[in-house]
């Protein structure tokens, strides 16, 4: 299944709040197999359909090595317990992280693949990614989260603290060039990303630059 091409911060689409999936057929399915595809060649935690250009409330999460990529679709949060503050990055923001407040556990509903409606109690980084995931859904974004004086850095998976994308797709290498997957990213899709970061005055500075 192909790859498909991760839109980034500020794509205009990543604002647009998806609308209910009325029907599983192929197409969706489809869609759910190179979403899934796309997942693990990012080696991310979660993916949003709005993430790829398609507005459909779809999300595929694995929220640990043991888990499978499961397919969320029409997801929806039906009850938030506590807050806490993590570490949080997002594939529509490769590299960059930030501190952001969650919820300690939430319970959620969705349909399965095949239209089973389940419901789940989950914490830890599922809840994280649930709650993510969701957001992406109703055209919010981890940066409408950041802690309060708090903003954006670079290479947060160094820090010890818990990232939402496990992995990062953009490497700046020793020449200060910047190396990305052109599989999942734009060489203008990163460089409008960097620019509209730096004229939102939220990245944290970089010692030494």
């Amino acid at each position: 299944m192909p790859i498909l091409p991760i839109l980034t911060f500020p794509n205009s689409l990543l604002r647009k709040k998806a609308k209910p999936v009325k029907i599983i057929d192929d197409d969706l399915k489809d869609l759910i197999s190179n979403m899934t595809d796309t997942l693990k060649h990012a080696q991310g935690v979660g993916l949003a359909a709005n993430q790829v250009g398609v507005l459909k409330r779809l999300c595929i999460i694995k929220a640990s090595p043991e888990d499978n990529y499961n397919a969320y679709i029409n997801p929806e949060i039906i009850k938030k317990t506590g807050t806490r503050f993590v570490n949080e990055g997002c594939l529509s923001f490769p590299e960059y992280n930030g501190i952001v407040k969650r919820s300690v556990s939430i319970t959620a509903r969705y349909l399965d693949e095949t239209g089973g409606k389940i419901k789940i109690a989950a914490e830890e980084l599922l809840s994280q990614a649930l709650e993510h995931e969701i957001d992406h859904l109703n055209g919010i974004l981890f940066i409408d989260h950041l802690k309060e004086h708090e903003k954006l850095h670079k290479n947060g998976i160094e820090d010890g603290h818990h990232n939402h994308d496990v992995k990062i797709s953009v490497k700046v290498e020793n020449n200060n060039k910047e190396k990305f997957d052109s599989k999942l990213y734009t060489k203008i899709g990163i460089d409008d990303l960097n620019l509209a970061l730096e004229k939102a005055d939220i990245l944290k500075e970089v010692k030494g630059k």
